[in-house]
């Protein structure tokens, strides 16, 4: 025991007195991921005001005289253009010259006044370009606002009463029509994004310096002497993972506390629809979270200490771990888009099951057998490499790789 506990110690002291080490693991990560965040939220904000403020291009073909007001008050600055070409209108739309296209059938005016039952009802077609932002947006306040309020207007000067035309109402006073658990929605919200961060980083983190704790010992030469030393060759493998796995630990815990403090407050500024969110957790989650944490820790040590073996310097080891990488990378961002529709079994895939398993405690839908089932799985395969790594660690083929 005292000879892992000598081993670990070397392993921390040296990454602890490597300042370079320290800000690669424990700062930069959490400054990219606020990064990126503020980036996302900060760009969503500015397309947002820029397509607000765009001024729309809009052809006309047979409109009323008035209609050109209601666009106006859509946008005061919209610039309304009469063409009979149609091929120019739609090059214009192709190229992103232009928003829409509103098309009124001929006579249109009369059509409405000298409506009698049975005549075909006038139909107005609206054309936009859904690769354009612009026009995207024109389209939708257009054919779902300005044409409604165009029409409800026009159906007043026909009707007397329009109250006797409007069956029912949906939602036009009902302030209270929101009915949810703001304590689970804002761990829904933290769950589409902490377990892909927590679970990226956490490996990123720890594959810099384990794979210099095995392979760029052997690079160097000192693992050599390492072996002959009057120490078990068990108890360096697992002072070795057990460094690794504090280093890992202590920067997941980092860079959760950094994810719980920066993403409620960005997306509020965003307007995600996280007002009235809390995102307060249990103490049962948090323990949940602390030892799900440690055991995804354990595992990833285990498997980046594992290639660190096999490889003969860190360049190889690094290649040797990017596959790795990508798999943990895919599986995070599959998580993201799962729905209520979880099997059992979802729980048995490793690495998968610990990012589902963090998203699911942060809404508190985890049940205990999910759980166990989640820790027992990473915790075992962590044991099972660890016990590969000592093995090896016994071969002198290995080591002189």
């Amino acid at each position: 025991m005292g000879a892992i506990k000598q081993i670990c110690g070397k392993e921390l002291t040296r990454v602890v007195k490597d300042r370079k080490m320290l800000f690669s693991v424990f700062i930069l990560p959490v400054l990219l991921m606020v990064v990126v965040i503020n980036l996302i939220s900060s760009l969503s904000s500015s397309m947002e005001k820029d397509v607000e403020a765009h001024a729309p291009v809009i052809y006309l073909q047979n409109a009323p005289k008035d209609f050109e007001g209601y666009l106006m008050e859509y946008n005061k600055e919209s610039s309304i253009r009469m063409s009979e070409d149609r091929e120019e209108i739609k090059s214009a739309l192709r190229e992103g010259e232009a928003e829409l296209w509103i098309e009124f059938p001929e006579n249109f005016s009369e059509q409405i006044l000298s409506y009698q039952r049975g005549d075909d009802i006038p139909q107005i077609k609206v054309y936009y370009n859904p690769s354009e932002e612009y026009s995207s947006a024109a389209y939708e306040a257009v054919s779902g606002h300005i044409l409604e309020q165009y029409r409800q207007n026009l159906l007043a000067d026909r009707v007397d009463d329009m109250e006797s035309l409007t069956v029912f109402t949906v939602n036009s006073d009902n302030p209270e029509m929101i009915i949810q658990d703001e304590t689970k929605a804002g761990g829904k919200v933290l769950g589409r994004m902490l377990p892909y961060f927590v679970t990226i980083l956490l490996f990123s983190g720890a594959m810099g310096i384990g794979t210099d704790m095995v392979a760029g010992e052997k690079e160097r030469g000192t693992m050599a002497s390492m072996l002959v030393a009057p120490i078990k060759r068990s108890s360096i493998v697992l002072g070795k993972v057990f460094a690794l796995m504090i280093i890992s630990g202590i920067s997941s815990v980092i860079y959760v506390v950094s994810m719980f403090a920066f993403l409620p407050k960005l997306m509020g500024e965003s307007g995600e629809g996280s007002a009235g969110l809390e995102f307060g957790f249990s103490p049962e989650q948090i323990v949940m979270m602390a030892f799900l944490l440690i055991a995804i820790a354990f595992l990833y040590s285990g498997i980046i200490v594992l290639i660190s073996v096999f490889a003969k310097d860190v360049k190889e080891a690094g290649s040797f771990t990017m596959p790795i990488y990508m798999l943990i990378l895919i599986l995070g961002i599959l998580t993201m888009f799962v729905t209520h529709n979880i099997k059992e079994w979802y729980y048995a895939v490793p690495f998968y099951n610990t990012s589902l398993a963090l998203q699911r405690i942060l809404t508190g839908e985890i049940s205990m057998i999910q759980y166990g089932m989640t820790l027992g799985i990473t915790l075992g395969l962590g044991a099972v490499l660890i016990a590969v790594i000592a093995k090896a660690f016994e071969s002198e083929k290995v080591m002189s790789i």
